[in-house]
């Protein structure tokens, strides 16, 4: 006497059961499906390269995956003028970035980006280890442009400070930030004592009083990059900055929050863009689990730092004419291999410049513009 028993393989795709996981057609529904197989729960997966649904092993080995997750389905990049990335336009933040570095701001700005002029620049001490933390404000009549822009690392103990925060995070344990957000501890407290109580959020209301119709620029390289972002966030979930006026462009930032960060920036910042240059390793402090893993839950996820879009690969050096790639993955997934992200050589070279020659060379124009 034989046995028939059959197996019912049951897709929950936006509501409705279905047979198969290739019921789904878009990438949203086909994240959030899972099928039944001998009694076990199997998340679908969205194969973004052939944009097909399907079960497990359906998409080819090492291509990028999106499955459990809607927030990491591709996301499309602005290309219209006004509101995309371009090469000339990295650049010429990045010499604001830099300038923050000088002692001398103004002398910098005026080599480099003539038609900024130097408001004001912000120092304190941003950690028990007596590192400091540096930012300042700009502004560009030409450009009806506001700058807010903030210092990176030391490159000795106030990375190592940084690193050990990031540890903490990447186990779950985050500072509350914006709407529910969580970011490193470090940067946190940082961004505290440098924006807030340091006296730029004071001044830049002041400015844009002044200035009322000019876009803010916020940008930073390394640590200043996530200060940056954080600055960012804080000026448009508070709605002291009309989100359509507000730029968010940083250079080699790390990871600065969770899932919940990563979200709330992208779903208030239109215009932002995370410059990486190709291993640059603090993109990739602190580590996140690979979110296909099997023992990533969506709770585990939650808790993750995650990169929040649109990454700017330069998979190169960075000179003039080099070109580029823009992400549309959440966590750049699928974007650059960040096993490889280990290059420190790479973080202190934007542009194709070392960052402290171009200081000392009085951060003349026609070296990174």
């Amino acid at each position: 006497m034989k046995l028939i028993f059959l197996i019912p393989l049951l897709a929950l795709v936006n509501g409705e059961n279905v047979a198969v996981c290739k019921a789904s057609t878009d990438c949203a529904s086909c994240s959030e499906s899972y099928i039944h197989v001998f009694g076990f729960k199997e998340n679908c997966r969205w194969c973004v390269e052939s944009q097909t649904c399907g079960g497990p092993l359906s998409c080819p080995f090492g291509k990028p995956v999106v499955q459990r997750e809607s927030f990491r389905c591709p996301v499309k990049f602005p290309t219209t003028k006004g509101k995309r990335y371009t090469d000339r336009l990295g650049r010429s933040l990045f010499a604001v970035a830099l300038s923050v570095r000088d002692a001398n701001a103004t002398e910098c700005l005026l080599n480099s980006r003539p038609d900024i002029n130097h408001v004001k620049t912000y120092e304190v001490e941003c950690d028990q280890s007596h590192n400091m933390c540096s930012g300042l404000l700009a502004v560009s009549e030409e450009a009806k442009a506001i700058y807010v822009a903030y210092k990176g690392h030391s490159l000795d103990k106030q990375l190592f400070t940084e690193f050990v925060h990031s540890l903490v995070a990447q186990l779950g344990a985050w500072e509350k930030f914006e709407n529910g957000t969580g970011v490193i501890t470090y940067f946190h407290q940082a961004w505290n004592r440098l924006f807030i109580d340091g006296g730029m959020k004071k001044d830049l209301m002041e400015m844009k009083k002044k200035f009322p119709n000019y876009r803010i620029w916020l940008t930073g390289h390394s640590l200043g990059g996530s200060l940056a972002s954080m600055t960012a966030l804080h000026l448009v979930v508070n709605k002291l900055v009309e989100p359509s006026r507000v730029r968010l462009v940083t250079f080699g930032e790390p990871r600065t929050g969770n899932v919940a960060f990563a979200k709330a920036i992208e779903n208030n910042i239109e215009f932002r863009y995370r410059i990486v240059k190709r291993n640059d390793f603090v993109t990739n402090i602190p580590g996140s689990l690979d979110p296909n893993g099997l023992m990533v839950t969506n709770a585990v996820f939650d808790r993750q730092p995650l990169f929040y879009r649109f990454l700017v690969h330069y998979d190169n050096n960075m000179e003039k004419n080099d070109g580029y790639k823009i992400c549309e993955m959440s966590d750049d997934h699928g974007c650059r291999n960040l096993a490889l992200a280990a290059d420190f050589n790479d973080h202190i070279t934007y542009f194709g410049i070392k960052h402290d020659e171009f200081l000392a060379q009085r951060c003349k124009k026609d070296l990174l513009i």
